[in-house]
């Protein structure tokens, strides 16, 4: 638990937070002024595929991963709740993918299984109440959304009336502050920076079109990009030991030419998508965060250079780039602000 999180002071009210991401699931309890009190993480696919036909539910039928993964969600949620005797009022989640959030439905999900289509406020609010927790208002919003309420209310975008704010994780998510307001579009979907194009024609995206951001600067791609250079360059060098955005920073810290350029690259090419939107939206500030702001700065300023490299003179007048303050848990913070104010009215 971070320093942040340590100097909370004990509190008998708080909001469940839960973040559900491509590679990870955070469960949290936050308190009323944004501070994580106390969390539980853990992996998304095993949760929602691994060992799925030996899980049964209550009545001994086989779960769908889905559902396992909700239920394995309130369980742990209900264990947090237990261990620090704190009386929740609600509950916000954060997920991967496009959200209906007036239903809590999931449309599209290509990270999570069983998850397009999935009512998830409705199955996760059962759930809870069947790991032994009260009926609670339930809030479900995708987590670029989350990012940005987050770090508007309590972050680096605090005091900005329009703010671009950037969640780079397995995914590539975003939320937009205009007017001191989180922006939602027609159906909710504002915000999907991932899936706007920098390259036509370009490389195939997980959603099935070509050239998406996220097909470039997502944290799995760049490890990616990593291995198709070592196979272009060093044809003898073995590459499939090399899984995680984790293996490739630290091989970059130590050295390695073409990790520190793959690595620097995804940044970049995250930048020039950012400076794209940043000419169609005129913020004062972009608020980058997410799982991949821990590949270090050689990556952030990869990114915000690329930014103010290509964004409009006009437009860059004012303009700052900066991490996210609430850093990686920026999502999850804002999933748990969702909670408190959707347990308010």
């Amino acid at each position: 638990m971070d320093a942040r999180s340590q100097a909370v002071a004990c509190a008998s009210v708080g909001g469940i937070a839960i973040d559900v991401g491509g590679t990870k699931v955070i469960v949290a309890l936050i308190d009323g002024t944004g501070m994580v009190r106390a969390r539980v993480t853990m992996a998304t696919l095993e949760l929602a595929g691994a060992f799925v036909d030996a899980a049964v539910d209550g009545t001994g039928a086989v779960m769908s991963p889905a559902d396992h993964l909700v239920a394995r969600i309130a369980g742990a949620a209900a264990e947090l709740v237990r261990a620090a005797a704190v009386v929740p009022v609600g509950v916000g989640c954060a997920t991967t993918g496009h959200v209906d959030a007036i239903t809590g439905t999931v449309l599209h999900s290509g990270l999570v299984p069983g998850w397009t289509g999935y009512p998830l406020r409705d199955k996760l609010r059962r759930a809870l109440v069947a790991s032994g927790l009260p009926d609670l208002a339930v809030s479900v919003d995708n987590d670029g959304h989350a990012m940005a309420i987050a770090e508007a209310r309590y972050g680096a975008a605090r005091g900005h009336d329009h703010a671009m704010c950037v969640a780079v994780g397995t995914g590539v998510g975003g939320g937009f502050i205009l007017g001191g307001e989180l922006y939602r579009g027609q159906r909710g979907l504002a915000g999907l920076v991932g899936h706007t194009t920098i390259a036509y024609r370009g490389r195939r995206c997980q959603c099935g079109k070509r050239g998406c951001l996220e097909a470039y600067a997502a944290g799995p791609r760049i490890v990616d990009e990593y291995r198709r250079m070592v196979r272009t360059k060093r044809s003898d060098a073995p590459v499939t030991a090399v899984s995680r955005l984790q293996d490739v920073c630290q091989m970059a810290d130590a050295g390695d030419e073409l990790a520190s350029l793959a690595v620097r690259r995804g940044g970049e090419y995250l930048g020039v998508g950012l400076a794209s939107l940043a000419n169609a939206l005129n913020p004062s500030v972009i608020v980058i965060g997410g799982g991949v702001l821990g590949a270090g700065p050689r990556w952030f300023d990869g990114a915000r250079e690329a930014v103010l490299e290509r964004v409009r003179h006009t437009v860059a007048v004012g303009l700052d780039v900066v991490p996210a303050a609430l850093g990686a848990d920026a999502v999850v913070i804002g999933a748990g602000l969702m909670g408190l104010d959707v347990a308010r009215g």
